[in-house]
Order: C-alpha cells, then structure tokens, then sequence
C-alpha cells in the first residue's frame, strides 16, 4: 500500500476533456479514449475521485484552454512536431462556440463540483507553466500530489516532472491515467516515473488521517 496524508495531499487531474477522452473528441484518432476504455480507466477514475471527495482532499482539474480565439497560437506553437498534425490540419478558428465548448468540457464522468479547482493551461502540456497551479498548493499546505489524466506521457508527465522539481511528494495512479498504447504506458509507469515519485493503483492508496 501506499500511504498519504490527506491534509496534505491534492488530487490533480490532467486534461480530462472531451477533446481527448470522448467518442466525438477531436483528438479521437490519437487513440487515447479507445485506451482508456480498454483500461476502464474513467470508470476506474470516477471511482477515485469519489474516494478522494469523501477524504475532503482538494481536487484540482487542470484543462487545456480550446477557444477558437487562440487557434492560431496554440498551431504556430505545434508546427514542427509531426504528432500534432491531426490537431494543426484542423481549422479551429471554424468551431462553433457550442463546439469548443463541447471539446474543451471535462468528460461528464468527472464533471466538477463547485468546491473543486480549476486551472487552465495556454499551448503548453505542463499544468505549472504560466498558471497559478504552484501559488494554489502552497496555500493549501499540500506537499503531495496525486496525478491522474491524459495523456499519461505527455501531458500529465510533464505536469509531474514539474511538480518535482518543485519539491512535491509526486504518486501517480496507474489506473487513472491513459495514454495511446500498452508500449507508451508502460514506459512511462515504469521507466520515468518511479525516478520521480511513486507509482500506484487507486486500490493501492491508502489515505491517512
């Protein structure tokens, strides 16, 4: 088991958006979603963050800003990376307000309570660039931090490379998170991030106090 305390301790989930975790997400042909239902991750996840509500432990949602306005500088900023094609190929700019809105949504599995903390992250995958994600956990005295999200190598791995080398007790929770296939998962599970923290299942995580 691994053990935290929970008045110390958040919850942070990454990009749990209908952009990445629905059917209808643009982001479908990534493969992320079709993964996370072979995993019964959101089902899993849903589970998790009712045991964390129950604990009082902050939650905290950190989403990727989608609005059309900014298309043209989140594709300026993808333009030499080939894996960005899909998203730099869309004309953004020609999303209705009804559909950004749709896209950039948390999936309604994890839909947020208003007690819940939200940040919004601009063309970067890590949740502590240019946010106020660090200022938010420092007054709320946590020093450990629960990682769930997508995509499990990118976005939410650069979110736990800065939490750590911020200082924060970083645990990511293996059920919880999903990324593009079985080979980028596991890498990530258990090459990069048992460097910098611990690597547990949601069953696995004991919440103390």
């Amino acid at each position: 088991m691994t053990k935290v305390k929970g008045d110390s301790t958040a919850f942070i989930l990454v990009d749990a958006q209908n952009f990445v975790l629905h059917e209808n997400g643009f982001g479908i042909d990534w493969g992320v979603w079709k993964f996370a239902q072979e995993k019964d991750m959101i089902r899993r996840t849903a589970k998790a963050i009712e045991k964390f509500r129950a604990a009082k432990m902050p939650i905290i949602f950190v989403e990727m800003d989608l609005r059309p306005q900014i298309a043209g500088a989140l594709n300026r900023n993808l333009s030499a990376v080939d894996f960005w094609k899909p998203l730099r190929e869309m004309d953004l700019t020609e999303m209705t307000p009804e559909e950004g809105e749709f896209q950039g949504r948390v999936i309604d599995e994890f839909t947020p309570h208003l007690e819940d903390i939200r940040v919004t992250k601009y063309h970067t995958m890590s949740g502590f660039h240019n946010t106020d994600l660090d200022r938010i956990l420092r007054a709320l005295n946590c020093d450990t931090l629960l990682f769930a999200g997508a995509v499990t190598n990118l976005c939410v791995e650069s979110t736990v490379r800065s939490a750590f080398d911020r200082g924060y007790n970083c645990v990511v929770l293996s059920d919880c998170v999903a990324a593009r296939n079985d080979d980028e998962q596991n890498f990530a599970l258990n090459v990069i991030y048992p460097i910098m923290g611990q690597v547990c299942s949601s069953a696995e995580l004991e919440i103390m106090g």
